[in-house]
């Protein structure tokens, strides 16, 4: 082979690894909603990796021996990196759990993306909580971040794992969860957990997991974890109230049952039905079993008329003694049906 012929494979070779880079570089665009530490690793890894080519390309035009060295023959099979296999989510409004004033803070967002295909299923309520405990595990984003919520989840912990028996999600975590913190802390990551993956339908508990395996207790504190977590179990650091059904995206018809528990001033918990334009179709109120500084069960079955399927909204909270604002707002998306 003469030079000429030599320069333009090595060019060729050259440009085919520079295009496989810049596909790289558009799909982390495409997923640029992850954290802002993985983005800022991500983006300095593809500028290296830019640089590395020109600086490669450069010395293959100067020396038919420094091309023996740096180029050899690229097999599109096996010599190119493989890329991670990701599933596509939709988006849809779900829970992140985060904490504010050493309690959990929840806000809903609307979000969707990719999950990679090791943590994909064809059960779409794990496959939901897979990808949005990928999320809660990327730490507070947007809003959350401008309320100054924070997560006790330490970075770097990974999602090993999701999997689904009956009422019961098991989360696999990798032991990076475990440490740090004192007591409050592995309280509030748990309790992060528990809230996050039990908003689903037919999840009512989690159990979790460590590497792959099952443990008794977590962290210097020993906490237990040798059953299934429910919400609970974490009445110490929950919201003043709490909703247990119906779940988020769940389909009601009238009366639908609203229950939960809750803690606050007389016991007296309200709720509200909107339909898709926001406009209220039903407000009535409850008394949970207990009130003022105790934690009480409430539940009550409210009426609603509508004449097609849609979307709407569940508001339930309390009316401030002071001011009569609303307060400790939980408001759940589902689909009214006639």
């Amino acid at each position: 082979m003469n030079t000429e012929d030599r320069l333009k494979e090595l060019t060729q070779a050259a440009r085919a690894e520079s295009t496989a880079t810049e596909a790289e570089w558009n799909d982390f665009s495409r997923r640029a909603h992850r954290s802002l530490i993985v983005r800022r690793a991500v983006a300095l890894t593809g500028a290296l990796a830019l640089i590395g080519i020109a600086a490669l390309s450069a010395v293959a035009l100067t020396s038919d021996d420094a091309n023996d060295r740096l180029f050899q023959p690229v097999s599109p099979e096996t010599d190119q990196p493989d890329e991670p296999v990701m599933v596509r989510v939709p988006a849809a409004e779900f829970e992140l759990w985060f904490v504010q004033d050493e309690r959990l803070s929840w806000g809903a967002t609307v979000m969707g993306g990719d999950l990679p295909a090791n943590l994909a299923t064809d059960d779409p309520v794990t496959q939901n909580a897979a990808y949005w405990l990928q999320i809660l595990f990327g730490g507070p984003m947007g809003p959350d971040q401008e309320v100054g919520a924070t997560s006790a989840i330490p970075d770097g912990t990974e999602l090993l794992g999701v999997r689904r028996e009956g009422s019961t999600l098991e989360v696999d975590v990798s032991s990076r969860f475990e440490s740090g913190g004192g007591s409050l802390s592995m309280q509030m990551r748990l309790a992060q957990l528990i809230y996050t993956g039990t908003q689903f339908v037919g999840i009512e508990a989690v159990r979790i997991l460590i590497d792959g395996e099952r443990v008794d207790s977590i962290g210097g504190e020993g906490v237990d974890v040798s059953e299934p977590l429910t919400r609970r179990d974490f009445e110490d650091v929950a919201p003043f109230i709490v909703v247990e059904s119906p779940k988020s995206g769940e389909d009601v018809t009238s009366p639908v049952t609203v229950t939960g528990f809750a803690n606050v001033f007389e016991a007296t918990v309200n709720i509200v039905i909107r339909d898709e334009n926001g406009d209220e179709l039903e407000e009535t109120f409850t008394t949970a079993t207990c009130g003022n500084g105790c934690w009480g069960d409430f539940s009550e079955a409210v009426a609603f008329e509508v004449d097609e399927r849609q979307e709407g909204r569940i508001e339930v909270f309390t009316y401030s003694a002071e001011d009569g604002s609303e307060q400790n707002v939980v408001s759940l998306p589902v689909i009214l049906v006639p």
